[in-house]
């Protein structure tokens, strides 16, 4: 980058030249090595682009990442596609059904108890069958479903 400076000399006559440097800092630096202090340093700096890259790389990370979250996404939904309606069951298998949920329920340990009946209930509901009744004593876990 050439650079045009203005300064005066000893007897202040103003005087002007040309340098080429790398920068505005750069420029001042080797003038000041000559013994000349500009007044004025003519020219425009160059572009920065340092800063554009390390931009655009973190545009392209990003863009890299959020491609890879809708593949992933996209593959697990896939995943979790409704199942396919469960055949009938027969009046004996719902009997057989019903009473191994009921079993499930009153077996499972206290601490546990809601969230068994809750999720033996949404198995009976998908085979649709009746759900079991709230068992006596059977308080809700708001923070556990």
């Amino acid at each position: 980058m050439t650079y045009k400076y203005l300064y005066q000399d000893r007897e202040n006559r103003n005087c002007e030249g040309e340098i080429k440097a790398g920068s505005r800092e750069d420029a001042y630096r080797r003038l000041r090595k000559q013994g000349i202090r500009p007044y004025r340093l003519i020219g425009d700096d160059p572009v920065r682009w340092q800063p554009f890259a390390v931009s655009a790389g973190y545009a392209v990370l990003l863009a890299a990442i959020v491609a890879l979250a809708v593949m992933r996404g996209s593959k697990s939904q896939a995943d979790y596609e409704p199942r396919a309606t469960l055949p009938p069951l027969s009046s004996e298998e719902a009997k057989l059904f019903r009473e191994r949920a009921e079993d499930a329920v009153y077996r499972a340990p206290e601490a546990y108890r809601y969230n068994v009946w809750k999720g033996v209930n949404a198995r009976l509901v998908e085979r649709g069958l009746e759900p079991l009744e709230r068992p006596e004593g059977l308080e809700e876990e708001p923070f556990l479903h």
